[in-house]
């Protein structure tokens, strides 16, 4: 028993080995100059934010070709491991070459506030804690973000939203509340478990008030992260389960993957399969 304890242990210690040395090659080998910069000094928001984008390889040898986006909500390590991801898949002829986008929160205050949807409490911990202001970010991407990226790059209309736990709320939520704005949307490891599923009960009103939701919806968790996040997961896809007609939807659990490992494992399935579909 100790012996398959002490394994258990050490295969879950290499795994957030593993990620941590990801994430900290992936987020100190691009240089400034490989990623363009900028600083948007929104009006929704009242205040700077910067955004960054990383164009695929041979994207300047051709003035024409017009390019899909993916939108990453959050931190930008998930940024440039998507971007590295997305470059494997087009170098390997198995996606066509996109631009991605990082749009980095400026705190975890900012990152409670903008990720959060309006019918949720910001901080669980804050007894008055205000509602979330995700609807307010969601009109910061659409209205400041979109057009800054459509009138400096070759952009076509086929867009796709990308988030880990609370950017994964934040996928979902754009999904209900603006469906129309993205093509495609990955939300890895959603954190849909607050105030007691509250909402997956929304999100049961929405789709069942929708003949067809036009977007292609990918949703994973790993099997190691806690029961609250899992149970809220498969709560959700039993939701979509009973409404087959209203998205085209592919839902996973990863084998070993935990809620730091899951995002960096998923997201290039992910974005693999709704560029196929």
């Amino acid at each position: 028993m100790k012996k398959i304890l002490l394994i258990s242990l050490l295969f879950l210690f290499s795994i957030v080995l593993s990620v941590v040395i990801t994430v900290y090659v992936i987020d100190t080998s691009d240089t400034p100059d490989t990623y363009d910069s900028y600083k948007i000094a929104s009006k929704i928001l009242s205040e700077e934010r910067e955004i960054i984008v990383k164009t695929p390889r041979g994207y300047n040898e051709d003035g024409t070709t017009r390019y899909p986006v993916v939108y990453i909500f959050g931190g930008n390590s998930l940024t440039y491991s998507v971007a590295n991801d997305l470059d494997l898949l087009i170098r390997t002829a198995n996606s066509k070459p996109i631009i991605v986008v990082g749009v980095p929160n400026i705190s975890q205050k900012t990152r409670q506030r903008d990720l959060t949807p309006p019918f949720l409490k910001q901080d669980l911990d804050e007894v008055d804690s205000p509602l979330g202001k995700a609807d307010q970010y969601l009109d910061f991407v659409q209205t400041e973000v979109i057009p800054l990226i459509g009138k400096n790059y070759h952009t076509s209309s086929e867009r796709i939203a990308v988030g880990h736990s609370r950017e994964g709320l934040m996928v979902m939520y754009s999904l209900m509340e603006k469906p129309e704005l993205f093509n495609g949307h990955l939300a890895l490891s959603p954190a849909l478990w607050r105030e007691n599923n509250l909402f997956a009960k929304v999100f049961s009103d929405f789709i069942q008030d929708k003949d067809t939701i036009p977007s292609r919806l990918f949703l994973t968790m790993g099997n190691l992260e806690v029961e609250k996040m899992k149970n809220a997961y498969d709560i959700t896809i039993n939701i979509i389960d009973k409404n087959p007609s209203k998205v085209i939807f592919k839902g996973i659990y990863f084998p070993q993957a935990n809620h730091s490992s899951n995002p960096f494992l998923t997201a290039p399935i992910g974005l693999d399969w709704i560029l196929k579909n």
